[in-house]
């Protein structure tokens, strides 16, 4: 009866598996690691202040093959010490098939710049002089409003010393 009411059951999440999700709310972020940490896993639209490609050296040399380049999707949010980029795998997103949430909550997304990350990438794992950030949406900041310098007020003192004469 269960499953004729609510459809089928997700297939479970591998221990190592990690979910990542854009829909309305914003972005979530989940795993087995991420959930025993208790680390964040959710992030608000308006936490989000960027988003872009990365390609560069992998923080561990494979066993097998030694050094090489990883491909990497990332946004970036206001965390309490600065900017925080968040990592996550290249398969996670399709840049041809983007979700309808995320293109709307980050208006003039630019593709093209993407594409050249994507590209570099595609040259192959072991393609060093690739190397790079590709920023394709990042928050406009606030106008910064100007200052009004404050102007003392004159000294009243000169008129106190007089009457006490």
């Amino acid at each position: 009866m269960k499953k004729i009411f609510s459809g089928p059951e997700p297939p479970p999440v591998e221990p190592d598996g990690e979910v990542i999700r854009f829909d309305a709310a914003g972005f979530t972020r989940s795993s087995h690691l991420i959930r025993t940490m208790g680390w964040r896993q959710h992030w608000r639209w308006e936490e989000i202040t960027a988003f872009g490609f990365a390609f560069s050296p992998s923080m561990f040399p494979d066993p097998w093959f030694g050094d090489y380049m990883e491909s990497q999707w990332f946004i970036t949010v206001a965390g309490q010490n600065g900017p925080e980029h968040i990592y996550f795998d290249i398969d996670c997103l399709d840049i041809n098939r983007l979700p309808d949430a995320f293109l709307q909550q980050m208006p003039g997304l630019d593709l093209d710049e993407l594409r050249r990350g994507l590209d570099a990438a595609a040259v192959g794992f072991h393609n060093y002089e690739g190397e790079g950030r590709w920023i394709g949406w990042q928050r406009t900041k606030p106008k910064r409003r100007r200052r009004v310098a404050k102007i003392p007020a004159p000294a009243k003192t000169a008129k106190r010393a007089s009457r006490a004469k």
